[in-house]
């Protein structure tokens, strides 16, 4: 079963900050180099909150701090390769050590713009969870950032959101009416021979995968973990009491994002569970293609070797 799609992450956005920027004028957005598709419509209407620092991403993050300083809000956006990887320093020290309100949306992640290695973001949530003070999301569907957006926004620090390509769709995999909550895990599938765990743009591939299993008769949960710091503790420690297997899906290293959090907690709560991690190795690709190609040549596991590893735990 595959879901529906809707609106791009683009225009979630835009409309998200079309809203905010009416209501409250402590609001800014910083961009380096271009403004991204939909967001012309702030650009014109407050233009004195609008700022276009040119190709320095460095420069963005400092000023974006100044701005914070003086008691605003900066949503700062940008492809996840150029909005924390070259500013990375800035991040540490004038976001969060600071602990700045600078909102960074990270858009491409994971092999969404493609393979190439100044492009490609698999190491972004490994990063920035280690920084003290950082919040770091990661919707997986229409529902969930638009959901967690406006939640991003009242946290009193710098934040992380991580995103697919901005022009592409946004799956439906929630109901209108699901709680979204920072912090909170959904499950979307209860499961008595295995769980799925999954974040971010995974969610759409987990989703397909599970629904297939279920509706073989193989009886798959579903979880998806929007957000990966503060982490949902109580939903690993309650999967590790029911016994079962527990498996990890993302679109990012096996070193440090979802997979790492997830064993982390397992560890931590002094028992055990047949567990499997299923992400980027850790090495780089060396072809191109779209995700698909790329991740069938890094060697990740596909639904027939997850399926037959859950029904050898």
């Amino acid at each position: 079963m595959t879901p529906q799609w809707g609106a791009a992450v683009n225009e979630v956005f835009a409309n998200f900050m079309m809203e905010l920027g009416a209501r409250d004028r402590d609001v800014y957005y910083v961009v380096s180099d271009g403004n991204i598709a939909g967001m012309q419509e702030f650009e014109k209407s407050y233009p004195d909150r609008f700022v276009n620092v040119g190709i320095a991403e460095q420069n963005a993050v400092s000023m974006a701090f100044g701005i914070c300083s003086t008691g605003k809000r900066v949503f700062l956006w940008n492809n996840v390769c150029f909005l924390l990887y070259r500013p990375f320093d800035q991040i540490r020290i004038d976001a969060a050590f600071t602990r700045a309100k600078i909102r960074l949306i990270g858009t491409s992640a994971g092999y969404t713009r493609g393979p190439d290695i100044a492009q490609a973001s698999v190491e972004d949530v490994a990063v920035m969870r280690a920084l003290p003070n950082m919040t770091v999301v990661c919707p997986g569907d229409l529902r969930e950032m638009q959901a967690l957006l406006p939640q991003i926004d009242e946290i009193d620090g710098p934040v992380y959101m991580r995103l697919p390509k901005d022009r592409s769709a946004l799956p439906i995999i929630h109901s209108a009416d699901a709680q979204v909550t920072l912090g909170r895990a959904i499950e979307i599938f209860t499961g008595n021979d295995a769980v799925v765990i999954c974040t971010g743009h995974a969610l759409e591939e987990a989703y397909t995968w599970v629904s297939g299993w279920r509706q073989d008769g193989i009886d798959v949960g579903l979880i998806s973990m929007h957000t990966i710091k503060p982490f949902d503790q109580e939903t690993i420690a309650r999967l590790v009491r029911s016994s079962l297997p527990v498996v990890t899906i993302e679109e990012h290293s096996t070193i440090g994002g979802l997979g790492s959090a997830v064993a982390e907690a397992i560890a931590e709560s002094g028992r055990g569970v047949p567990f499997l991690r299923v992400g980027v190795p850790d090495r780089h690709p060396h072809v191109a293609g779209d995700p698909h190609v790329v991740k069938k040549h890094m060697g990740m596991p596909g639904p027939e070797e997850v399926l037959a590893w859950i029904q050898q735990s």
